[in-house]
């Protein structure tokens, strides 16, 4: 299904009504393309991202109707992404928008903005004007001995996306003269279509952003000044030595052959420091810079103890920063429970001047060997003095990755994010030891439920040695927020089913009383908190909730749905569907792809998705500080989870204004019926299972006094279990 619904009809000049009759596959030159399709598309967009092995100005020529048409209807600038070869003539222009101020006051022929009949005759002027007016963005793709072969169009007028790919390039010849052949996918058009749209969008914001270390992406003025850009004629394809050649020139290095490793060796120096901007030890994040002191005096083991939004990954770095200071040459590892964690961390340790190394992206055990080889090469050669490797838990945890990290010269420190998660079997019984250095990171390092796994987490990380709660931080680095409850009760169905696996559960309970441990009694304990988390008239009770708001006033907001049954996502997805919200679920599926997860957050943050649904993978860690409404349609018992989940809310942000949070906690309750008289022991279960987490969220909000407020929400409960 896909995830944006079509709230309204499309105006004539949306990409949907414009390619709503264009056909999915395109062969040149029989096709028409750029009349069919390239034009239309442009001149309904608000912005057009273009990513071409091969360039010429000769193409506007071809585009010029919609190229003109977009130029007046978007403030946006058209970012192209393309390889070093450029005609001469071109590469003129380019110089000429670039280095002649005078260009910017007026265009070739004295006009406020070329129009169609001018890109096609004089595409060298405006193609000079389009750079200098900073209408047109350019960079330039390198890579090693490869080229940058990509054709692809992406076009988006804020509400739908399209995306023409295949084999033309953005030439003359390319659009008009060679056989060719172009897909295209439309985002509404089906789920399949709307995938190639999202990824094809997602890999072109990685390589803009110079994120991915095997295409160097440079910005055309320093292409220029370096002389990376070549000069192209016709269309032959360049060799391997020219590749080798511009490689080299982008990395400093002289025009001489060099191999691979010594390419390696003469990379720009990592130079770990704390930014400048980081002021850890006063004002409102002071407690990082105590947390610090705490771990070092503990021996440089330990765990931080510190809420969710109180910035424990600035604090972690900061501390490897001040040990690196110490001990010199040194190699971190991050591990962190979820991809999307990965690759925020990556982001962060970005800031401190290292280039972190992603496991994640690796591309499997024949990647991530190279990729440490590599490291390890640059430590044992003093090229590098710090090197970060970032990991799932799931690869630290492995024998093969904890083999190769003990290979390493120098110190070695293991910062683990959520670090709880490690308490579990798969590495407590293989422990990597050979860390000189461990610091654990999370809001909730007791086990619940598992004393043994605690037990086995201190004493690897060492016990917590700073504690900083969400009651210390609300108001000083965390936003406060308003709490609101709203009873659902169960059916009469669904209670039956409660009592009947209660009475199931009572005959096995000396079990739990001897902790004997017991894997039916496990299924039996989640099938009955399952009876809660997907009670029926939840959704009803979400539909009431978002029409109090207007769908069409939902803004950075995220619903969680429980992770013991997909089929309350599939009912909230549907929900907002009907309602016209621009959504999309992140789970386990979507963040198995890291370029995926990281595109739809990165919508999400902004504004161009009003929703996220959610199950579990946004407990621990994700920063998305622009989260400001949640509805919890379920929550275990798991106090970790719910805990987490409210930090998460409580992120400042200051880009987008907001004062407070709010959450809505639907929170289950016996059938009216049985309200109304003396409630069994079944029931007060019930209400008992839920009332530790109203308590919880309620005495720390800001309305919790209010009339109608979360404490009146807890007297009540308190009143029907006779408490």
């Amino acid at each position: 299904m896909v995830d944006v619904a079509e709230t309204e009809r499309p105006a004539p000049n949306h990409l949907r009504s414009v390619l709503s009759h264009s056909r999915p596959l395109y062969i040149l030159p029989r096709d028409n393309v750029a009349a069919e399709v390239l034009s239309p598309a442009m001149s309904a967009s608000k912005k057009v991202d273009i990513m071409m092995g091969f360039f010429s100005s000769r193409s506007f020529t071809e585009i010029a109707p919609g190229l003109a048409a977009f130029l007046n209807r978007s403030s946006e600038s058209l970012r192209l992404i393309i390889s070093p070869y450029i005609s001469e003539d071109d590469q003129e222009a380019l110089r000429k928008g670039l280095l002649d101020t005078s260009i910017a006051a007026s265009n070739a022929v004295e006009r406020m903005m070329p129009n169609a009949e001018e890109l096609a005759e004089h595409t060298l002027k405006c193609l000079a004007w389009l750079i200098a007016n900073g209408r047109l963005s350019v960079k330039i793709a390198i890579m090693r001995d490869a080229l940058f072969h990509s054709k692809v169009w992406i076009f988006d007028d804020g509400i739908d996306r399209a995306a023409l790919h295949g084999s033309a390039n953005m030439t003359g010849k390319g659009l008009k003269g060679n056989r060719e052949q172009l897909s295209l996918a439309r985002d509404w058009a089906s789920q399949e279509a709307d995938e190639t749209c999202r990824e094809l969008q997602s890999e072109f914001d990685f390589l803009w952003s110079g994120a991915d270390p095997d295409c160097i992406v440079i910005d055309l003025p320093e292409a220029i000044e370096n002389k990376i850009i070549q000069d192209y004629k016709g269309e032959k394809q360049p060799s391997e030595s020219d590749f080798d050649r511009i490689w080299r020139r982008t990395h400093g290095l002289t025009d001489e052959p060099i191999n691979v490793d010594d390419l390696l060796a003469k990379e720009v120096d990592r130079s770990f420091q704390i930014p400048d901007w980081l002021e850890f030890r006063s004002g409102e994040y002071s407690h990082q810079g105590r947390a610090i002191d705490a771990w070092f005096a503990a021996g440089k083991n330990g765990i931080l103890e510190m809420c969710t939004g109180s910035g424990k990954t600035l604090t972690a770095l900061t501390a490897a920063q001040l040990l690196h200071e110490q001990v010199g040459e040194m190699l971190i590892v991050v591990s962190a429970p979820y991809n999307v964690l990965v690759s925020q961390w990556c982001r962060e340790i970005e800031l401190f001047g290292l280039r972190p190394i992603n496991l994640s992206e690796a591309g499997g055990p024949s990647g991530r060997a190279r990729l440490l080889a590599q490291a390890r090469r640059r430590l044992k050669r003093g090229v590098s003095k710090c090197e970060a490797v970032v990991v799932s838990n799931d690869t630290l945890c492995t024998g093969d990755f904890q083999e190769k990290i003990a290979d390493f010269p120098g110190a070695k420190m293991l910062i683990a994010d959520e670090c709880h998660n490690l308490g579990a079997a798969n590495f407590t019984s293989n422990p990597p030891e050979f860390f000189d250095y461990r610091l654990g990171l999370s809001a909730t390092p007791v086990r619940q439920y598992d004393d043994e796994g605690t037990a086995s987490l201190f004493s690897f990380f060492g016990d917590p040695c700073f504690s900083f709660t969400l009651e210390e931080a609300i108001g000083v680095c965390l936003t406060p927020y308003e709490y609101h409850v709203s009873f659902v009760e169960l059916n009469s169905d669904e209670m039956a089913d409660w009592r009947e696996i209660s009475e199931k559960i009572s005959r096995l309970a000396w079990k739990i009383d001897s902790g004997e441990k017991d894997s039916g009694l496990d299924a039996l304990l989640l099938k009955r908190r399952k009876i809660l988390e997907t009670a029926n008239s939840k959704i009803a009770a979400l539909s009431a909730l978002l029409s109090e708001v207007g769908p069409r006033n939902l803004k950075y907001t995220l619903i969680y749905a429980t992770d013991k049954d997909p089929e309350q996502l599939n009912e909230v997805n549907a929900l907002l569907h009907n309602f016209g919200v621009f959504f999309h679920q992140l789970t386990s599926e979507e963040t198995a792809s890291p370029k995926k997860s990281r595109s739809i957050l990165e919508r999400f943050q902004a504004g161009d998705l009003q929703v996220l649904t959610a199950k579990r993978v946004l407990d621990e860690g994700v920063n998305v500080p622009q989260i400001m409404r949640a509805y919890i349609l379920a929550s275990t018992t798991v106090r970790r989870q719910w805990v987490q989940r409210r930090g998460r809310l409580l992120r400042t942000c200051k880009e987008i204004g907001k004062e407070f949070a709010v959450i809505h906690d639907l929170v289950a309750l016996p059938p009216s019926g049985e309200l109304n008289s003396a409630l069994d022991g079944d029931a007060k279960k019930i209400i008992n299972s839920e009332l530790d987490r109203v308590w919880e969220f309620a005495r720390l909000s800001m309305n919790a006094a209010a009339t109608g407020g979360p404490f009146e929400a807890v007297e009540e409960m308190r009143g029907l279990v006779g408490g």
